[in-house]
């Protein structure tokens, strides 16, 4: 039976990806050996974990399974079965948008994917001469010197507690401004309204900061001139650690919450307007229309928002608080794991400590993303996957 040019088009297509499956899983597990074997692991009598540690044999483990991944993908996968594969197909009539995904692509490749080779830095005791690979492996002695400190667990519930009340304060609020920018008709108007909030996220934290201390210096800000004028006493807010919570959720909601409007306004756009008319003709009003159709319709786009912030709870903004603390704040309510990270790494150069610390706090990311993506399908039926 003589193939269709579709079906010759996609084995060419499936056969390229077959072979990056294979080499990709050549390259990471072969990296993984080439760590070891670097290190003087393999060919050893005996292991020496006390030493070397364990992340040597975990990274051979990790990739010798790669590997196998790999080989199987590549020989068994049965998204390769061209019945199988709308795929394929519709990356033939539409390669053009995946060619504008491309940079994005590789951009995330070069700056989050390739870093990750300096990972194996928590597990050793870094020394400038050594180098990332030759020097010596230590086990969890960096988690253990996180961990032994009278400072990690205030950090750590630091960090928690900014997350947990920046989301619960921040999160709605771009769905409150979708929704009453999606009841405005007067488009002219509605679209300046939106340039307006849109605005604020291309301003950097740093000029953030500026215009925070224009307004609130203790020294020559706006509003403190004018509580003088008025004949009331200064309020110093910016080296204030009481207000500090206080002006680190506005700054968000200022910079942030017109932004955030835009997947809940593309996702408000793509309800069908049926559904609106035939809620008017039973009497349904503006409020009720809001709440039993267009919520229920843009649930999935909220319960996926939802998921990506719990998975960055423990990524307290590091920019916003790094240009927001003082010296007043800077050790206490201003203390997230970032910040700390950041002075044990740049400011005392220990790399090795910094990158356990960071470790960790991806791992919680990483268990808060699946976890919250687990209770909400559980809840809803609807998950990010």
């Amino acid at each position: 039976m003589q193939m269709t040019k579709e079906a010759k088009a996609y084995q060419k297509s499936a056969w390229i990806i077959r072979l990056v499956f294979l080499l990709a899983g050549l390259m990471i597990a072969g990296g993984g050996i080439w760590y070891v074997a670097i290190t003087g692991i393999i060919g050893r009598k005996s292991w020496d974990f006390g030493k070397y540690g364990l992340p040597p044999a975990i990274l051979a483990a990790a990739g010798g399974v790669v590997l196998l991944a790999a080989i199987i993908a590549y020989f068994k996968m049965p998204c390769f079965s061209y019945k199988a594969a709308p795929l394929m197909r519709d990356l033939k009539r539409t390669k053009g948008k995946y060619l504008m995904i491309l940079p994005g692509l590789i951009f995330v490749f070069v700056f989050s994917y390739m870093p990750m080779y300096g990972i194996v830095l928590a597990f050793k005791t870094y020394k400038v001469k050594s180098g990332i690979l030759f020097s010596a492996w230590c086990g969890m002695e960096n988690f253990t010197r996180f961990f032994s400190r009278d400072i990690a667990w205030d950090v750590i519930g630091n960090t928690l507690f900014i997350g947990v009340t920046q989301l619960i304060i921040t999160f709605p609020i771009p769905i409150i401004l979708a929704l009453l920018l999606n009841e405005l008709h007067h488009k002219k108007f509605k679209k300046t309204v939106q340039s307006i909030i849109y605005l604020p996220h291309f301003v950097s934290w740093i000029i953030m900061y500026s215009l925070m201390f224009s307004l609130f210096s203790i020294t020559g800000g706006a509003v403190n001139k004018l509580l003088i004028s008025m004949g009331l006493n200064p309020v110093n807010l910016m080296s204030n650690p009481d207000s500090f919570y206080g002006m680190l959720y506005g700054t968000s909601i200022w910079k942030e919450a017109g932004w955030g409007t835009i997947i809940y306004i593309a996702a408000i756009t793509g309800v069908d307007a049926e559904l609106y008319e035939a809620a008017r003709m039973d009497g349904a009003n503006r409020l009720q229309q809001c709440f039993y159709i267009t919520l229920p319709c843009i649930a999935f786009s909220i319960t996926t928002m939802l998921i990506l912030n719990v998975g960055s709870v423990m990524g307290a903004n590091f920019d916003q608080i790094m240009n927001l603390r003082t010296d007043a704040t800077a050790s206490t309510v201003a203390q997230v794991i970032d910040t700390y990270v950041y002075d044990m790494g740049v400011s005392k150069g220990q790399y090795d400590l910094s990158t356990a610390i960071g470790l960790f706090q991806q791992a919680v990311n990483c268990v808060l993303l699946f976890g919250s993506n687990f209770v909400v399908k559980k809840m809803s039926g609807e998950g990010f996957f």
